[in-house]
């Protein structure tokens, strides 16, 4: 065998696993390039549970619709009966096709029935002709019923149910999304934190050399050598708490990121991105906000049950109403037999309900109108609630942006003095003690600068959730 080939079936094996890897095919993309929070939100958008039991709960009211329009089903009923001993031995057939309507709770019908045999004369009217008898008709509720009737009331909820469910997917989707945005920006800012740590331990380690050196030649007293290995030892600590942090934010945002089976994706270190997208100025409010609450989910949403609740109270209301039921039909005999059932027959009925005390129906419609009531009443506080959560935000997003600009200024000053006291030492003009301190004070800065900026983007995040726009507004930080 050639040398090569263990090499080469070894490498060709690697290759076929990585392809035939379930998270390699998941993710479908290069895990070696920055991550951005558009490719999180859209992950979450796809595969989050919780919006995915909202979409489910939308499924479930879409088939509540449909089951509320099976009450518009035509209905079929059919009987048979026969009188094979007796002194009257006759046969009776009937079928009957009974169709709702949604036009003033009007119900057509037709059927054919047959009766054949020794039919007794008090039975008269189940005599037919030979091809039996045709018959078709229509019964209108003028009264109750007339206006609204359950099958229609059950129709019309079912239809704003769905507008419901489809307006809590929205609602799910937006707070998820808003979610997802901050736990991207905090992984990115712990990201950020991790670098200036380490950062900050590389000047400690490079000085390290320099004084081992000097301490060894004799012109550095040894008590400066072991004060920067104490600052050293401080520092390695401070690196790896923000590894931790930087590994809880991971996990955290990898609840967001969800490979096409809907497990969420390990965040590999090489997907952190640099830093921060450039800033921009918060742009001043422009849009009504009637605009806003027309776009906000959880204001329709509450919107549409209130709707569905009126359907419920008018049903209510005209259900204390009497009953009055007309009915018309006509009926047609064929076929051989007697000349008296020949003729065309023409039925006009009334049917009247008058309930005494209609407790029941007075009940139920004080109830409907309690539930209306309640729901108004959440709705107006959720009106209020929206404008305090998108006054709060936009509020909250002018102060994050003043505090990066201050944080900004303080960084840079404080990197400026810290470089300055480096070349300073390097001179023989400052002490370590002096030197550390400055490199403290322009990491401290710089972590606050770091924080200002994810506060600055989350709160962004929150007010374009406040508005009901989509999330994303930047694209993927510095690389």
């Amino acid at each position: 065998m050639s040398p090569w080939s263990a090499p080469c079936v070894a490498a060709l094996c690697g290759l076929a696993l990585a392809a035939w890897s379930p998270r390699a095919g998941a993710q479908g993309v290069s895990s070696s390039r920055p991550l951005a929070l558009e490719e999180v939100l859209a992950s979450t958008a796809s595969h989050f549970p919780l919006i995915e039991a909202a979409r489910q709960d939308a499924e479930a009211a879409r088939m509540e619709l449909l089951a509320a329009q099976g009450g518009f089903d035509p209905e079929l009923k059919a009987r048979a009966t026969a009188f094979p001993v007796g002194p009257y031995p006759y046969t009776r057939l009937e079928a009957t096709l009974q169709q709702p309507t949604p036009y003033h709770g009007a119900t057509v019908f037709g059927g054919w029935r047959r009766g054949d045999g020794k039919i007794p004369e008090y039975y008269g009217n189940l005599e037919t002709l030979s091809a039996g008898e045709l018959r078709a008709g229509v019964t209108v509720p003028l009264w109750r019923n007339g206006p609204v009737d359950r099958r229609r009331a059950t129709l019309e909820r079912a239809r704003l149910g769905t507008s419901a469910a489809d307006l809590s997917v929205r609602q799910a989707m937006l707070e998820a999304s808003r979610q997802a945005a901050h736990r991207y920006w905090d992984w990115v800012a712990a990201g950020r934190r991790k670098a200036i740590a380490g950062e900050l331990l590389e000047f400690a380690r490079a000085r390290d050399t320099q004084l081992s050196k000097r301490v060894r030649k004799g012109d550095l007293a040894a008590f400066e050598l072991t004060d920067n290995r104490r600052a050293l030892a401080q520092r390695e600590s401070q690196v790896v708490a923000a590894e931790r942090l930087l590994k809880q934010a991971a996990l955290e945002l990898a609840l967001f990121l969800r490979d096409t089976d809907g497990n969420p994706v390990p965040l590999l270190p090489e997907r952190l991105p640099a830093g921060f997208p450039a800033l921009e100025a918060p742009s001043p409010a422009s849009e009504p906000f009637d605009a806003v609450l027309a776009r906000r989910p959880d204001v329709s949403r509450l919107e549409a049950q209130a709707a569905q609740q009126r359907v419920e109270a008018r049903f209510a209301a005209n259900q204390q109403a009497p009953l009055i039921d007309v009915t018309v039909a006509a009926a047609q005999d064929l076929g051989s037999g007697p000349e008296r059932l020949r003729k065309t027959e023409l039925e006009v009925g009334v049917v009247l309900d008058v309930p005494l005390l209609n407790r029941a129906a007075r009940g139920r419609d004080g109830g409907a109108r309690a539930s209306v009531a309640r729901l108004e009443a959440q709705l107006r506080l959720q009106r209020e609630r929206a404008a305090v959560e998108v006054g709060d935000a936009r509020a909250a997003l002018d102060a994050a942006h003043a505090r990066v600009l201050l944080a900004r200024t303080e960084a840079a000053a404080a990197r400026e003095l810290a470089l300055g006291e480096r070349t300073r030492l390097r001179q023989g003009d400052s002490s370590l003690l002096i030197v550390n301190l400055r490199e403290q004070t322009a990491a401290e800065a710089q972590v606050r600068e770091v924080d200002a900026l994810a506060e600055y983007f989350k709160a962004a995040a929150t007010l374009r959730a406040a508005l009901a726009l989509p999330v994303a507004t930047v694209t993927t930080p510095g690389r």
